[in-house]
């Protein structure tokens, strides 16, 4: 996991070339003027959804997974906690192969608060919570980026 700030991300330049596609995207414009729903960045190998969330306390939420993209989440308005476990995730129901997401429980987990102008960047076959009530905090206008491992990442996670 990688937890920073907007005005860094060009720090993370070079790490995947489907990250940099959304690193460029996000520093070529407001973000905050995006519509809401889906928008494609590059095919469907980065794409951002905006939605309006209802935070919900953490004993509510299980975590979730994707073995196959980086997952990079900003507030646009409003705050929210999120958590990451430092454990394995046991699954409570069969992975969705067509989203990539399996969802469960996990052990031990570190958090932290996501806000307008920082980033969380959840990386592969890590479990983590995003969405959480933060106190003070009612509903909650985010960008998540959906981006597909470059096959050269992929492989190297199967070795």
């Amino acid at each position: 996991m990688i937890y920073d700030t907007l005005n860094n991300l060009p720090n993370y330049l070079g790490m995947s070339d489907n990250l940099d596609a959304v690193i460029e995207f996000v520093m070529a414009r407001d973000i905050n003027n995006l519509p809401a729903g889906k928008t494609r960045i590059s095919g469907d190998k980065a794409v951002v959804t905006v939605c309006t969330v209802t935070p919900q306390t953490s004993d509510k939420a299980l975590f979730q997974r994707r073995d196959n993209h980086l997952t990079l989440e900003t507030d646009l308005e409003g705050s929210e906690l999120f958590e990451v476990s430092l454990g394995e995730l046991t699954p409570t129901k069969p992975t969705d192969e067509a989203a990539d997401l399996t969802v469960g429980t996990a052990g031990t987990s570190i958090a932290g608060m996501l806000c307008e102008g920082r980033f969380a960047l959840y990386l592969a076959g890590e479990p983590y919570k995003s969405g959480l009530k933060a106190q003070g905090c009612g509903k909650l206008k985010k960008a998540v980026f959906s981006i597909e491992l470059d096959e050269d990442e992929e492989e190297a996670s199967e070795e």
